[in-house]
């Protein structure tokens, strides 16, 4: 490799994060070339440096661009540093690739600590051999909650939610809440609302933040809990799920069995993405068209078509009981 090469990938691993995006808001061809002398390369820290900065999406959008080599490089390189979230914002078909190509023990690392939303959208197009074998090498709560979620049916709200929210019960004040939220470690990383529930995991009330910003702290909760409540059904379809958030302008919505016990909650950015999807699968059955290569987009696609061309024995928070 010539010295002047080596000088051309070392300035562009200080590349500007704007870069990234060209003036049509498509990933720069500049930033990606140097990207792919990264990997071929074999330059971990300069492959960091540059895919540091991307949001989530944007990782996606760049394994989207990416040969089957190169996404595999561009995982291994990063190690620990590459976020398995990632993978839910790519095709089925490029997410399953990778998935087959990694060993086991290196996706139940990836997917360890994850959402458990995530996680599931991530384990659930493989074999249950390789579930099972991944699910084993996880910590026993949240090997169970993700087991749980894989064993609702494919496209209901119980595999689209997340086991992971904060109930408190109703005689705590809003000090003791907050106390609480400041002392524990394990929370959602990000939170709407809590829930309010009793001994049996039934769902009383729920409780906004903005809510509780405004209350003093020797109010009890149940005297500012929001009653009026909007649940869904863990069975339920995940397109009628949808309608709901529509219907009820909801950023949240606890998720229930069959039992009534809260089991998970449902997320604006997962109705967001179910949303989407059933509007694309709309609009390629009513053009006569199926399911097809990812580098189609469903404009590509119609336009070619055209004429002429299980129980969990503990939840994840709990209270004392007095």
């Amino acid at each position: 490799m010539s010295s002047d090469f080596e000088t051309e990938l070392g300035t562009e691993a200080e590349m500007d994060p704007s870069a990234f995006r060209d003036a049509d808001d498509r990933i720069s061809s500049l930033w990606l070339e140097r990207l792919r002398a990264f990997l071929a390369a074999g330059r971990s820290e300069d492959v960091a440096l540059v895919m540091e900065p991307l949001h989530t999406a944007d990782v996606g959008d760049v394994l989207e661009l990416l040969d089957h080599d190169e996404r595999l490089a561009l995982v291994r390189l990063l190690g620990d540093e590459f976020d398995y979230s990632a993978l839910t914002e790519v095709d089925e078909s490029i997410r399953l690739e990778l998935m087959e190509a990694l060993p086991n023990a290196e996706i139940a690392r990836g997917v360890s600590g994850l959402d458990s939303d995530d996680a599931v959208a991530i384990l659930e197009d493989l074999e249950e051999e390789d579930q099972n074998e991944i699910l084993s090498a996880l910590p026993t709560f949240e090997r169970l909650s993700l087991k749980r979620s894989l064993d609702f049916p494919e496209d209901s709200a119980g595999r689209r939610m997340q086991t992971e929210f904060i109930a408190i019960p109703p005689f705590w004040t809003v000090g003791q809440m907050i106390d609480y939220l400041r002392a524990e470690r394990d929370l959602p990383d990000e939170f709407f609302q809590l829930y309010v529930v009793d001994a049996g995991y039934k769902v009383l009330g729920t409780l906004p933040l903005d809510r509780v910003l405004r209350a003093q702290r020797a109010t009890r909760i149940e005297s500012i809990m929001n009653t009026n409540l909007v649940l869904v059904g863990a069975d339920e379809d995940q397109e009628e799920a949808a309608r709901a958030f529509e219907r009820y302008d909801l950023v949240e919505v606890g998720v229930v069995d069959e039992n009534g016990r809260l089991v998970g909650v449902l997320t604006i950015d997962d109705m967001v993405d179910v949303i989407t999807e059933e509007a694309d699968e709309d609009i390629k059955l009513l053009a006569g068209v199926g399911d097809e290569d990812v580098s189609d987009t469903t404009l590509d696609t119609v336009r070619s078509r055209a004429p002429g061309s299980p129980s969990i024995s503990s939840p994840p928070f709990w209270f004392p009981s007095s």
